[in-house]
Formats: structure tokens, sequence, C-alpha cells
């Protein structure tokens, strides 16, 4: 049985080694074929995206003419001063009439102003409100101007009350989306509610 075991592993032996006898190596290696195209492999337009053409001749066109605020050459504004008089004091209380609304003494009401909300902290002190209801007044004046000048330019005359109360309206949707978590907003129905 041991002879057997020996003459089976030495034919193994001389059949293994006379294939490696031609190459540095029993082992053959044949690397893949590579094809190089212009397309994007499934991976790859799940990592990086794939661009398909929606609809064939599909356009869209978006232009926007205003004289807000350009700057000139000199690098200084340009445009409707009084506009830009009334932005810079928007500009001037933002982050304070942010800091009321997330106190929530401060919402945004349906007509594009915004209304004091009674809290504790200001009710309990008069010095503190007062600083607040002058905010609030200097923001609601600031914006009925914009509303006025904004309409004016586009008209070219002055805008009677109605299109002024509108554009407010369109002003209070956009305030609305803009709220964050918890802030006051009140509805178009006139319902007041923290926003969700």
């Amino acid at each position: 049985m041991f002879k057997k075991f020996i003459i089976i592993t030495a034919a193994a032996a001389a059949i293994i080694t006379a294939g490696c006898s031609s190459t540095p190596s029993c082992i053959n290696i044949v690397p893949p074929n590579v094809n190089l195209t212009g397309e994007k492999t499934v991976i790859e337009r799940q990592i990086v995206g794939d661009y398909m053409e929606l609809e064939k001749d599909a356009w869209t066109i978006s232009s926007v003419k205003t004289a807000v605020a350009k700057k000139n050459l000199s690098g200084k504004m340009s445009g409707d001063p009084e506009l830009f008089k009334y932005m810079k004091v928007r500009e001037f209380h933002y982050d304070k009439i942010k800091e009321y609304k997330s106190e929530g003494a401060l919402g945004e009401a349906n007509t594009g102003y915004v209304q004091y909300m009674e809290t504790k902290k200001y009710e309990s002190s008069p010095a503190e409100k007062k600083i607040l209801l002058t905010v609030i007044d200097e923001e609601n004046r600031a914006r009925k101007k914009i509303f006025d000048r904004l309409i004016f330019i586009s008209k070219g005359s002055e805008p009677e009350k109605a299109e002024i109360d509108f554009f407010g309206k369109v002003f209070a949707e956009e305030q609305r989306g803009l709220a964050s978590k918890d802030e006051w907003i009140q509805e178009n129905s006139g319902k007041w509610g923290r926003k969700k």
C-alpha cells in the first residue's frame, strides 16, 4: 500500500512539474479585457449622477428687471434711494426681530407686518416692552414703505390701498414659509398658531 502511495505521488509530481518547465511559474494569470467607452458604469451613475435630457427643446428663460440697488462703477449703490433706505432699516432690525420671534414675543401677521404677542417677560418689564414695540413700529413702517415703493416702481404711479394690502398678503405667505419652527404665524383665516 505504501508503494502505491509513492507511485501515485511521484506520477502527480511529474505531471505538475512538466507543465511548469516552460514558464517561470506554474500559475498562469490572464488579465481581463479592458474596453474604454464614453459610457458611465452603473456605480458611477449612482455615485456621480447621470444627465438625462428630460424633454427635447425644453427651455427655461428667466429675466428680472429691478432698480432696487445696483452697483455703479465707483462701487457705490445706486437705484431707488428711498427703497434702499427702508431695506437698510429692515437689515438693521433683522437679528433683534429674529430673537423676539424665537422668544415668542413677535409673530408674522397675515397682512405682511409683524405683531406683538403677549409674553410674561415683556408684560412684566415696561422698559423692554417699549423697546420691542419701537422695533415693531419701525419694522412695520419700513415694510409698508417698501411695499409702496416696489409697487410704484413696477406700476409707475402711486399704489392704491388694495394693491398694498394684496402685496402685504403675498409677503406674509413668503414670511410664513421662511418662519422657523415654533414661531408665531397667522394663517390667512386669521388664526394664530406656532409653525410646526
